[in-house]
């Protein structure tokens, strides 16, 4: 998960496969609200659950952004593509 995050992280902020490296971003982010933020619901109710999970939906809304969206004119993605035309 750690090398994963590390990888992806890295293409992300490059802007060099941005929608591909966001897709293993959402599934971690994911899994970390699963597991970490559902015993907090369960155990001590939803505004415990939202305020402590308030930046991992942060992070999963800028991971869905960046899958929707892509990585914008000044990324490395761009630049390829300018290179390819």
């Amino acid at each position: 998960v750690g090398s994963f995050e590390m990888v992806c992280g890295a293409l992300v902020l490059l802007g060099l496969f941005t929608r591909l490296a966001s897709i293993p971003l959402i599934v971690i982010i994911l899994v970390a609200i699963a597991s970490t933020k559902m015993p907090i619901l369960l155990n001590e109710g939803f505004w415990k659950m939202a305020h402590e999970a308030r930046t991992d939906w942060s992070m999963l809304l800028g991971a869905l952004f960046l899958l929707l969206v892509g990585a914008g004119a000044y990324s490395l993605d761009a630049c390829l593509s300018k290179r390819m035309k």
